[in-house]
């Protein structure tokens, strides 16, 4: 599984994730920066529909 998805990444990025001299600095920190934004917003959805849910159960 994980040959599959380094196979996945390394074709979109164009360069080979198993070799560490060939990864970019930064391209961990990107990773974490974009991985944080859609967790992030996942539970910031999740957390507006349930606020939502609760308003109605209310009235």
């Amino acid at each position: 599984m994980l040959d599959l998805i380094f196979n996945f990444a390394s074709g979109i990025l164009q360069m080979n994730l198993r070799d560490p001299h060939d990864i970019p600095f930064a391209l961990p920190l990107v990773f974490a920066a974009v991985l944080g934004f859609i967790i992030g917003f996942i539970l910031l959805h999740f957390i507006g529909e349930e606020n939502k849910q609760e308003s109605k159960q209310d009235d």
